[in-house]
């Protein structure tokens, strides 16, 4: 399953950089249905970079703490490499996160700004129903055994730390304009060319401005993350909890019959020392 699992290898980093597309747009704006979009044979971006390819493994989730906490351009850069070279395409975190330092990695890459059709209090609503839940403590003190789930946590954490200074504005309604404003503004910047589009768009917009035919008889896709994120959340709490029963419980076996071991072990070592 999306986010627990992943089929992918961790690190694709050897294949060399190829990120084609970039979808600017925030979480929660379609960012999984334009990856399954993107993948379909007939565009042929696969496979393409979303949080999905992050949360299941403790090395990339640590790769991009690394990378957000890294100021010096050129490290960062370094460290995103190993995160997303090898992918034909990415939306959605961690692309969003470093959206000017990706435009400047991958020079060639078109830019998909992806949009909500009803705006910053609809987006902050729909994130914090569904993705909020992964910074608590909450999550944080249920899943603490699993290493991926504690770096899931970790990354939002140092996000709401440092997501004024990144972006200009806190996490809220207003931070959603003010998205927008930036990929386009450094887009401009360097050049770049920016097709914004919201899923109701579909294929047209999208294959044109990529380049390649509408596919024929394809409806498009339509993801809904937001049920897949809350079998997520159910299924990562569930395991946290049974780590924990699991540690109490060899815990508590060793406090009640480490005496008994201790005894036998002490009885087989006088009896193989006067054998």
């Amino acid at each position: 399953m999306r986010f627990i699992s992943d089929t992918i290898g961790a690190d694709r980093s050897a294949l060399g950089p190829r990120i084609r597309v970039i979808g600017a747009g925030l979480p929660r704006c379609a960012t999984s249905s334009l990856q399954a979009a993107l993948e379909m044979p007939a565009l042929g971006y696969a496979p393409c970079m979303h949080m999905a390819h992050i949360a299941p493994h403790s090395s990339r989730a640590q790769l991009i703490i690394d990378a957000m906490r890294e100021t010096d351009t050129h490290k960062r850069h370094k460290i995103l490499h190993k995160v997303f070279d090898g992918y034909e395409a990415t939306t959605d975190f961690p692309g969003f996160w470093f959206i000017d330092d990706l435009m400047d990695m991958y020079p060639d890459a078109a830019i998909i700004l992806n949009q909500r059709k009803d705006g910053g209090v609809a987006w902050m609503k729909s994130f914090a129903n569904s993705l909020s839940f992964f910074g608590s403590w909450a999550y944080f003190l249920s899943c603490f055994p699993v290493k991926s789930d504690r770096l899931h946590f970790m990354i939002h954490q140092v996000a709401g730390r440092i997501w004024k200074e990144r972006f200009g504005v806190g996490l809220s309604p207003e931070f959603y304009d003010v998205y927008q404003e930036h990929v386009l503004r450094e887009a401009k910047k360097r050049g770049r060319e920016v097709l914004v589009w919201k899923a109701q768009d579909g294929w047209e917009p999208l294959c044109k401005f990529l380049g390649h035919e509408v596919p024929k008889g394809e409806p498009f896709p339509w993801v809904n993350d937001a049920a897949t994120v809350q079998t997520v959340k159910r299924i990562l709490v569930a395991r946290g909890l049974l780590s924990w029963a699991a540690i109490f419980g060899s815990t508590y076996a060793a406090w009640m019959y480490w005496p008994q071991l201790l005894s036998k072990t002490g009885q087989l070592w006088a009896w193989l020392r006067s054998a």
